[in-house]
């Protein structure tokens, strides 16, 4: 069973998110705090990483570089749901650190799908 770890601080989302993909056998951990991620992914490996961009206290783009920084994790697949509209520079830079990006409103069936792609489990 493929590990997932989904980064939000909207709780409700994150609740709702976590619920549908362990519906389709994922076993998801989810985080509210960013701050926290280094520190438990340090702890917990992790198949795939599903994040927000628009946090507080660090964004999404900060969670990217400090996982990125990682050995462990420098070609884990990233995932970003966000409604942020992205400028050159961002776009430039989830393409550098090979991420995925899925805008929100999203389908849920859009995600099971890209994430059973990026793990080989389609």
């Amino acid at each position: 069973m493929s590990k997932i770890l989904l980064i939000d601080d909207e709780f409700d989302f994150s609740d709702l998110t976590k619920t549908m993909l362990e519906f389709h056998d994922f076993d998801v951990s989810s985080l509210n705090d960013p701050i926290q991620v280094v520190e438990h992914i340090k702890n917990e490996k992790y198949d795939l990483i599903v994040t927000d961009l628009m946090m507080p206290n660090i964004d999404g783009f900060e969670v990217i570089r400090r996982v990125r920084e990682l050995d462990d994790y420098k070609d884990v697949p990233l995932i970003v749901l966000s409604a942020k509209v992205l400028n050159d520079e961002e776009r430039k830079f989830l393409l550098q650190n090979n991420v995925h990006f899925l805008v929100k409103p999203f389908e849920p069936h859009g995600l099971v799908e890209q994430i059973q792609n990026l793990l080989g489990d389609a």
